[in-house]
């Protein structure tokens, strides 16, 4: 899959990290997607396809319509159920990737329906907010209409800043991650029971699940990306040891094994970001 990667507008920072417009199915198949609490709205316009859960039988449906894709702690694959028609697909496709809580501070809908389909986007909502998507003449048109919408679609929604995205900062910026849930339920004054109810409503995880999938996103792109070593890294597993049997868990092989599939360009990662970014 060949893409470009353009940023969402400011308006959109809590619900939209950025715009992906697939311009080219080639290479699609070697493409993963790592677990990191993000999923995507897919503005589908024929691609006849679904998410595989890699080195798994399991397969999810992507529907032809818009929609939003699924969202679990696996590593996942775009597959065309036809490959010859890859060329009929209309192009480019554009994908939003929304925050982990972006799905709910757009739609208000609980995050957990996501855990195991695709949820397609209401009639009524496409022809309100996204009718006249791909009518325009450059894709920089295509994506200061989309932020528009998408601004408008969480302004109806009526969402103020929630407490739990005071958690989600510390997590992600104070803590990076490197932080226990009774540490969290300690510093918030919450019980375990209201702190996993909120994640699940509004992320689609548990506190701990969450920081499980973002820690080992982080080590991958660290390990990969950036040749760290085991000892140089900033996301410390307790041993080599424990780091290989998670990697094992996602991916079905060792880290060294998965360092030379994505250098002999076998697969490839999406949160490694080689795509080209734009502004717009």
């Amino acid at each position: 899959m060949i893409y470009d990667v353009f940023p969402s507008a400011i308006e959109l920072k809590d619900v939209v990290r950025q715009y992906v417009v697939v311009t080219s199915l080639e290479g699609i198949e070697k493409l993963l997607f790592l677990p990191n609490g993000c999923n995507f709205i897919i503005f589908n316009r024929g691609f006849d396809g679904y998410i595989k859960i890699y080195n798994e039988d399991k397969r999810f449906h992507i529907p032809k319509n818009y929609s939003i894709s699924i969202k679990n702690n696996k590593i996942k694959k775009f597959k065309l159920y036809d490959k010859s028609l890859a060329s009929s697909v209309k192009l480019p496709l554009i994908m939003a990737e929304l925050t982990p809580i972006g799905f709910y501070k757009l739609f208000n809908r609980d995050a957990t329906i996501l855990n195991k389909c695709f949820l397609e986007i209401q009639e009524n909502i496409i022809d309100e907010y996204f009718s006249q998507l791909y009518t325009h003449e450059c894709v920089e048109a295509e994506l200061k209409y989309l932020n528009d919408a998408l601004d408008r679609l969480q302004k109806s929604c009526n969402n103020t800043r929630m407490c739990i995205q005071d958690v989600m900062d510390k997590i992600i910026n104070i803590y990076r991650f490197e932080v226990s849930v009774k540490h969290l339920l300690e510093e918030f004054s919450c019980s375990r029971s209201k702190l996993e109810r909120e994640f699940k409503r509004n992320i689609g995880f548990t506190p701990k699940n969450f920081i499980y999938i973002s820690k080992f996103c982080k080590t991958v792109l660290a390990y990969i990306e950036d040749d760290c070593g085991f000892n140089e890294m900033e996301y410390l597993y307790s041993d080599y040891s424990h780091m290989n049997s998670v990697f094992k868990k996602f991916f079905g092989a060792s880290p060294s094994v998965v360092f030379e599939d994505v250098t002999n360009n076998k697969i490839l990662l999406y949160q490694m970001q080689r795509a080209q970014k734009h502004s717009i």
